[in-house]
Formats: C-alpha cells, sequence, structure tokens
C-alpha cells in the first residue's frame, strides 16, 4: 500500500491551488494557510500507518524545527549559484517552501512561477508526495504575490504542469550521479531518511548497517560543486555518537561547515534528537576543522579520564557465555536512581574481566534533559563492597585511578550538578551515552583533586 492513501490529500491540493490560481482568496485564504503550515505533516500521520512512514523514512519538517531550519538559510548570503535548491528527499516539499522565502518574486504569477520552475528541484520516492509538493509550491508563489499585491490569475494548464524539476526518484542515486558526472551547483536541503542499512562496499568510514541520514549527507556533500552548500536537518547521532567519528571527519575534508545548531527533538511525534547543518563544499586544496560540539572548559582544566578509568562494561549477557567463577553481576535494572549500593544480588558465571568496587556507574541509554527512574541525565551511583563484580555493557564504569571511594563520591558531587547535565545535552543528544563523552567530561569538583 506505501504512501498511497496519502493521494487524496495530494488532489485535495491540486483543487486548492486551481481555485488559488482564480483569484478565489475570499473562500479559500484559510485553507491556504493552513495547506502550508503543518497540514501536510499531521495529514500524512492520519492517512499512512505509522509503520510505512517509518519503513520509508517520512517524517515532514513542520513546526518548529522547520522555522529553525528557515531561520539558518536566512543568515546565508543568497549568491546566484546557490539560488537553484535541490531537495533529494523531498516527501511534501516543506524544505522547498523555507527556501521560496528566499526567492524573488517577478512582476506576476506567471512569470514568478517560470523563474522558479528552474531554480527547484526535488525527488522521492513517493508519487503522492511529490504532486503534494507541487501543489504547496504553486500555493506558496500565489499567497506570496496575493500579499505583495499583484495576485493575477494563473493559467490552470501552468498550475498542473508546475515544478516539473520534482520528480518519482531515488534521491541518493541522484546523488551519487551528480558525484561522477556534473556536480550540482546549487544549494542541496537535505532532511533524510533516519533509519539504518548496510553501507556500499566501497565506502570510506562505515561498514556494516549505518544510519541512513549518514550515507545520503556525505552523499550529497560529494555530489555539490566548490563554493555550493548544504543545509540539512540530522540525527544528533551523527554529531555526538562514537560511531561516526570517521563521518564527520569525511565531512570536515569536504566542507567548510558554518554552523552547527543542537535543536532538540524533532517534533512531539517523532522523538529523535537533531541538530542542524549549514556548511559550503570546499574548492580543492582547503582544509579546516570542526568542533561539533562544544569543547570542555573546566576550572582545573581536568576531565574524567584524568582521575577515572572509563570503560563500557564488559559483559554481553545474550552471547558471552555463563562459565568460569560465579560473580555478582550488576545490570541497568537493578540500580536505584542514583546515591550508593552494595552488591548486586543477581549473579552470574563469567569467565572474563571483573571489575572491583568501589567504582561508579552510569547508565549508557540515556535520553537528554531526564536520567532514568527521575534521576538527572548522567546520574551515577556508586557500588560498594569486597568481591569484583560482573558489569553489563548497558552501564558505563568509572574506577578510581587514586583515593579510591572518596575520589567516587566526589565524581556523584559532580555528576548530580546542573552544569553537568547541560554539558551533556550539549555534547551529546542521542538516547546512548558514549565513553568518549563521559571521559571528556569537566572535573569541576569543588575540592581540588590531588
Amino acid at each position: 500500500m506505501g504512501a498511497v492513501p496519502y493521494d487524496t490529500y495530494a488532489r485535495q491540493l491540486g483543487l486548492l491551488a486551481a481555485e488559488a490560481s482564480r483569484g478565489r482568496w475570499e473562500r479559500i485564504a484559510d485553507d491556504v494557510h493552513a495547506a502550508l503550515n503543518g497540514q501536510a505533516a499531521s495529514k500524512l500521520r492520519s492517512l499512512v500507518p505509522r509503520q510505512v512512514r517509518r519503513d520509508t523514512g517520512s517524517f515532514f519538517t513542520t513546526g518548529a524545527v522547520r522555522e529553525s531550519f528557515e531561520q539558518l538559510l536566512s543568515l546565508n548570503a543568497v549568491q546566484p549559484d546557490t539560488r537553484t535548491y535541490w531537495d533529494p528527499t523531498c516527501g511534501a516539499g516543506d524544505l522547498l517552501l523555507a527556501a521560496t522565502t528566499r526567492l524573488p518574486l517577478a512582476a506576476t504569477p506567471a512569470r514568478t512561477l517560470t523563474d522558479w520552475n528552474r531554480r527547484l528541484r526535488g525527488h522521492d520516492l513517493q508519487e503522492p508526495y511529490i504532486a503534494a509538493a507541487r501543489m504547496r509550491l504553486v500555493l506558496a508563489l500565489l499567497e506570496r504575490h496575493r500579499q505583495a499585491g499583484s495576485d493575477a490569475p494563473l493559467a490552470l494548464d501552468r498550475v498542473t504542469g508546475a515544478f516539473p524539476l520534482l520528480q518519482l526518484g531515488d534521491g541518493l542515486q541522484e546523488l551519487q550521479i551528480r558525484s561522477t558526472e556534473a556536480r550540482f551547483r546549487g544549494h542541496i536541503l537535505l532532511n533524510p531518511p533516519y533509519g539504518m542499512a548496510d553501507a556500499d562496499p566501497t565506502c570510506r568510514w562505515s561498514s556494516g548497517s549505518t544510519s541512513q541520514a549518514a550515507t545520503f549527507t556525505a552523499a550529497a556533500a560529494v555530489a555539490l560543486r566548490g563554493g555550493g552548500r548544504l543545509t540539512a536537518v540530522l540525527p544528533d547521532v551523527l554529531r555526538s555518537g562514537s560511531r561516526y567519528r570517521a563521518w564527520r571527519d569525511e565531512l570536515t575534508g569536504l566542507l567548510e561547515v558554518e554552523q552547527i545548531k543542537p535543536h532538540g527533538v524533532f517534533d512531539m511525534h517523532t522523538d529523535v534528537d537533531v541538530f542542524l547543518l549549514s556548511a559550503v563544499r570546499r574548492h580543492r586544496g582547503h582544509s579546516g576543522e570542526v568542533s561539533w560540539w562544544p569543547e570542555p572548559q573546566a576550572v582545573t582544566g581536568r576531565t574524567l579520564e584524568d582521575l577515572f578509568d572509563i570503560r563500557v562494561g564488559p559483559v554481553v549477557d545474550n552471547r558471552d557465555p555463563r562459565t568460569g567463577p560465579q560473580a555478582p553481576y550488576l545490570t541497568a535494572r537493578d540500580l536505584p536512581a542514583e546515591g550508593e549500593m552494595g552488591l548486586p544480588e543477581r549473579v552470574r558465571n563469567y569467565p572474563k574481566q571483573l571489575i572491583a568496587p568501589p567504582f561508579v556507574v552510569l547508565r549508557r541509554t540515556s535520553r537528554p534533559g531526564q536520567g532514568s527512574k527521575g534521576g538527572s541525565r548522567g546520574a551515577g551511583v556508586l557500588v560498594v563492597g569486597d568481591v569484583p563484580v560482573a558489569v553489563d555493557n548497558h552501564l558505563i564504569v568509572a574506577s578510581p585511578k587514586s583515593a579510591g571511594i572518596d575520589r567516587c563520591w566526589e565524581l556523584l558531587r559532580v555528576l548530580e550538578r546542573p552544569e553537568t547535565a547541560k554539558w551533556l545535552d550539549e555534547r551529546i543528544r542521542c538516547r546512548h551515552l558514549t565513553v568518549t563523552a563521559i571521559r571528556s567530561l569537566p572535573w569541576d569538583s569543588e575540592d581540588e583533586p590531588s
């Protein structure tokens, strides 16, 4: 079935565009406003099943995240070469609508359409989305002319044939074609699918199951000619996750990154944290460095890795054999929200590395703004006892290099501070804390460590 049910809404938009082209605004002004501001996304949720939306990566850029995208576009100087916009995963056209605010109007809607037809292009795998995007762009054009007082009629055949460069097709393939032929001299707009797929065997920065958003963004960077622009909405794991360090290095070599703007949750219906990226394709021979997150700034200049050995718990319960000595087995579900605990009652046979208390553990699964069981994000638990412990790999372990339990209590005080939670939210907004992030956490203890 796919996105076929959305065709009903696309046809409604076509009728609305026909009415607007005849100047019948007294009957349709409110309907046009709705069509341009969020209605396309709400219709998507009501007409297309959630699993289909997940499978096709159909999550339209609306509400606050679209406003942030428009603000980012407004900060960029418009050059003649970058006034052509291409969204290779255009959906119902929200990012292209944002771009039209940067395009000039001609004397009449017909002349403006002639110009915009050349400047706006897009691809999507779902024909109903392409149809909806075309009609929404027509509505945006007519609405701007109405506000400017130049709302002359637009012939119906111009409406039905509008925006021919929005086409049914695989945007990733189109980007890859551009990377080997004539590169795109313009501005790529991107809110790609966020699912996972196997990386191409020739990929230099990843292998196996990889974020589709990372693959699309890298392809977009390669597809641009020097001086071309990229503005994207991307899952925050790409910005802050350890796994995508090589991807970030790849982009740094291709792009002059101008802004990296953490946004927060995509929207109230899509529980994924995202960030916005604004960049320009480098000309050959240029190089530079990019700060993808705030650098640690601590009073003493120290970070946690100066005082603690930081590692992921070594036990992978569903894979590791249950052989060797029996030991207390610590899992995330057995932890209190914060504070101190003794040895866990759960036991497990484990033949590999055990960790001797005292140590502090943090849950790896940790959403921005709030931790598990009501604790603050990054809240730690001190584990004490006289027997080595098998620690599950859903936990991060911090073992003090010196000063034992006193150093652990210092760490708990550092972790419970609001400044620490704020730093973590800026540093890593994906759903899993990483060893790299915890190692770089600023050490700002009230007691100067010896």
